[in-house]
Formats: C-alpha cells, structure tokens, sequence
C-alpha cells in the first residue's frame, strides 16, 4: 500500500538499512510495487562505496570505480535511463602494464586476439577454449543468479559425465592458478584473466576455491539464457557496461530518483541502532537519537556481521546462528589513493599506433604476473602492506569533465591487499608512506605522472572503514571464495534473503551473488519479500 494521510508518520510497509546501493535497488522494486517504504542510512549521503565522495575539494569520485557487473535488468526494471543514467562506451576497454609493454583490450575481439598471440601463437584460440568451457559448465549446473544457490555439493550431484565433473573441481573448487596454467601458455593471459578472478579476496592464486573469480560473469549469461557467442560483452574481457556520465555516483542519483519517483522516504544521518521485534517476529528499527520506524518488514543491506552482532538481541536469533555469522572472517584489504592532476599523464609501452588519448578513459590495471599477484597477497595475509601493490584504477574525468575543475583530472585507483591489521606498523603512519609507494610503482606505466599531481588523498583501510562503516574495510562483506557463496551466505539458514527472524531479510554484499555493483541482491531481496507478502495474502 502508499502511504497516505491515514497512515502514521514513521509507519511503514518496508524499512531498508543501509542506503547503499543495493538498498536503494531494494527500496526502488518494493516501493514500485505499491509498499511504503523507508531507506534509513546513518552516513550524510547514499550510495555507500557507490555513491560520490570529495575526496579533495573540488574533485568528487565514489570509491568503487566501475559498472562493469551491473546487471541490465536492474537498469531496464527500474528504468534508471529515464532517471538521468547514460554511459560512454569508450572502444580501448582496459589498460594492462606489463614490465616491457601494455596490453590493451578492445570492443574489437580480432584486437585482443592479435596481441594474446603476438609471442605465443595460438593463444587466443586458448583462451577461447578456456571461456567456452567455462560458458558451458555454467549451464549445465543450473545455478542462477536471480536465485538462492544450492551447495556445492548439491551442484556437483546435478551433473552426470566424468568431464562434467572434473570441470566442476577445476571451475568451482579448484584455484585459479591451477586452472589458468592448465588451459593457457603466456603469461600475458594468465595474468590478465587472474586480476579479473582474484580481485579483493584475501587469498592467493594458489589457494583452493578461487577460481570461481572466473565463474561469476558466465554464470550471469547463464541465469539469462545467454552465450557469449549471441553478447558481444559476454567475455571477461568485455570492458564494462560502459562508464556511467558523472561518474558511479550517478548510479546512485538514478536510484535515488526513481524511489523519490516511487515515494519512498530517504533519512539520512539516521544510525540504526538495533532492530525492534517481538514473539520471534519482526516490528521495525529504532535509529542512534531513539526515534522508531514501525513495519512488519525490514531489509538490511549492512555486513551481517554488524546486523547480527549489533542490531539484534540475544533473544532476536538463536545464539548458534548469531555467533556463526558474527564469528565470519572479514581480511579486508581496501586502500584508496586519489590524486588530481593538471592533466592526463603519458602511458609508457603502449601498443603501436595506440596513443595515450585512446586509452586514458579506461580502466588500468597494475600486476603484471602471477608470481606478482601471489606475493602480493602473502604480503597481505602476513600482516604487510603489499610491496607489489595490486591496483584497479580510472581517470572519470576523461569522459565526465565535471568531476574535476575545468582543465583538471581526476584520477581514483582502488588498491588491493593493504590489510586491515598490520603486524609491525600501523595506519596511521603507514598510510603516507604506502600511498607514496603507490604512485611510485605506478609511475612505471604513467612515468610523468609525479609531475601531473597537485594534490592527493591516501585512506588507509581503517579510514575506509569509518567512513563506509565496512567491516575491516572488507568492501564484499566476506571474501567471494567458493565455499562462501554458494549455500551458505552468510548462513545455511539465511542464504535465500530471509532470516531466522520473520520479516527481516538480508541484502547487499553479504549474500549471494556477492559483492560488486551488480544490483543483483538488491533485486532478489526485493522478490522474496514480494513472494513472501503474496502467499501471506493467499493464506488469509
């Protein structure tokens, strides 16, 4: 129902807590239903990562930096299009540093193709192999992303063949390193496929159930009924969806908009402090300054750990459930480095006829091996700031101007394996001396870049942390191995959206399909309350 003059003022269908992203999505399906909803978020502004953020005067960016796994469904559902999202679609869609040249990904696949086999013939067939292995053992384990996933074990009963199963260990237990060095020769593919697999997890190439990194894009054509054959973007090296004009926090504005379309009421500097229930059944939330909103159905899109650590009582769960969800291993690595440049700095090594303008729009990625990923990690999980960092970084302001002052740049590079809990130093003077590093090792792909910076900001995971109210500054909720997605996130009985507690339900990072800007759990939250609300209607 909408809310109308008959209804209290702080009574509602739905509350959502947490306005990041995936709250917002959430908040957008159910008020478009017909529900009156609340989004009660204790930051000054929405979006979490997503959301824009000044992080020097005058230069805004969010920190997350690309759109690259939001799902077109979302977009279309919501219609966020005619909320004020558009894209650019630059044709170079990634940037990669190698020690003696650049890699360069295209739109154009017979681009990509030349230069994976450029040294190493025949490897682009390889990795065309490898992708369409990957495509068809996702189809043939069912699992969909719009849905609550069974358990591994549960998958691996689902296929029949001796070669159905080895696929499945290789693809959905095994590393990602094993499986790399299996099915390809250079170490230009390896390393490019493996930056995409391991992104912000804690654990090395090496380790056991990485290798689903890989598996997370196939699996989403899969729930679609798609190949990559029919989608011109259905291959890791696709590039994004596109950039969004204005950069990610005009993902944020769209959602916005279309639940301020909708009628939902967005409170700001509003903290939950705990969830209110009664008789095992939920009732509302009441906020830092004690002010209660009342519903028979609340959404929380905060880690899980926070929700069942802080939120609720003793008497909300059973004791088992919270102290397992609360007892989950966050190992988050997040750092952040912005720096605003008086212009776009050269890129070294770049392919021939390639100049620095085609590709200064696009994402760049710094680890040029797999020897160099794997310390990196070890670096991290020993309690060290990576001494060959991991970065994932974008100039925005190359194809949105306004994110920066008229002849100004910004660029925002999000850096990996930076954790949380250092061993021998601490953030607070580590952060400079890590941030410096940074920009040093980078100056190898941009080597003017020291000269083009006039400012800069560093955080730290604990500065992350208390501005995001991330766990550890885990920006997944939980690392996004195998054994910690299918089945059970966060919890075997709170892996379908809903809780122990009826009518509180779980979105966000923290339950499947994971972290990332997809949308995708927002938009599955929204259909298991819908589903719920409905046969409750049907049984009266």
């Amino acid at each position: 129902m909408n809310r109308d003059a008959r209804q209290p003022a702080n009574h509602f269908d739905a509350i959502v807590v947490g306005g990041g992203h995936n709250g917002l999505v959430t908040a957008a399906y159910l008020a478009r239903s017909g529900l009156a909803v609340a989004v009660l978020e204790a930051r000054d502004r929405l979006g979490g990562p997503c959301g824009s953020f000044n992080f020097i005067p005058g230069y805004r960016v969010g920190f997350s930096n690309s759109p690259g796994s939001l799902e077109p469904r979302v977009v279309q559902e919501l219609d966020l299009p005619g909320f004020g999202l558009r894209f650019a679609r630059p044709e170079a869609t990634v940037v990669h540093a190698f020690p003696d040249h650049t890699f360069v990904g295209w739109r154009d696949q017979a681009r990509v193709d030349e230069q994976f086999d450029a040294g190493c013939p025949g490897e682009a067939q390889r990795y065309h192999a490898l992708m369409r292995a990957l495509e068809d053992i996702a189809r043939r384990v069912g699992v969909s992303v719009f849905e609550p996933p069974p358990s591994l074990a549960e998958i691996e009963r689902r296929l029949i063949s001796p070669a159905e199963k080895r696929m499945f260990q290789r693809a959905f237990v095994g590393s990602i390193r094993d499986l790399l060095e299996e099915s390809l020769k250079s170490e230009k593919a390896k390393t490019i496929l493996c930056m995409i697999g391991i992104a912000t997890n804690m654990a090395p190439p090496s380790a056991p159930g990485t290798a689903i990194g890989l598996m997370l894009r196939p699996l989403s054509l899969a729930s679609q009924s798609m190949s990559a054959a029919h989608d011109p973007h259905g291959v890791p090296l696709r590039g994004s969806t596109g950039l969004p004009i204005g950069g990610m926090g005009a993902i944020v504005d769209a959602l916005e908009a279309c639940c301020r379309s909708h009628g939902v009421v967005l409170r700001t500097q509003a903290r939950t402090a705990r969830i209110l229930h009664r008789d095992g059944t939920v009732q509302g939330a009441v906020t830092e300054t004690g002010e209660e909103f009342l519903a028979p159905v609340v959404v929380s899109s905060v880690n899980p750990r926070l929700l069942f650590r802080d939120l609720l009582d003793e008497r909300a769960v059973d004791a088992d459930v919270r102290k397992s969800v609360i007892a989950q291993p966050m190992q988050g690595s997040a750092f952040k480095m912005v720096l605003a440049l008086d212009g776009i700095p050269r890129y070294a090594n770049l392919p021939a006829g390639v100049e620095t303008e085609q590709v200064a729009g696009t994402q760049f990625r710094i680890g040029p091996s797999l020897d160099y990923i794997e310390a990196a990690v070890l670096d991290g999980i020993n309690g060290r700031p990576s001494k060959g960092p991991i970065m994932w970084g974008l100039t925005p302001s190359v194809t949105s101007p306004g994110m920066a002052p008229e002849g100004r740049h910004i660029m925002s590079v999000n850096i990996w394996h930076a954790p949380y809990w250092l061993r021998d130093a601490d953030w607070a003077t580590e952060t400079d001396r890590f941030g410096r590093h940074c920009i040093d090792v980078l100056s190898d792909l941009m080597p003017d870049l020291k000269d083009r910076i006039v400012d800069h900001r560093f955080m730290g995971p604990d500065a992350i942390e208390a501005e995001l109210n991330l766990v550890e500054s885990n920006i997944t909720h939980g690392d996004m191995l195998s054994q910690r997605l299918f089945g059970a996130r966060p919890h075997v009985l709170a892996n379908d959206y809903r809780t122990p507690l009826q009518g509180l339900y779980l979105t966000g990072a923290g339950t499947w399909p994971g972290g990332y800007v997809t949308g995708v759990p927002g938009r599955n939250t929204s259909q298991a309350v819908l589903a719920d609300l409905r046969r409750d209607v049907a049984l009266r």
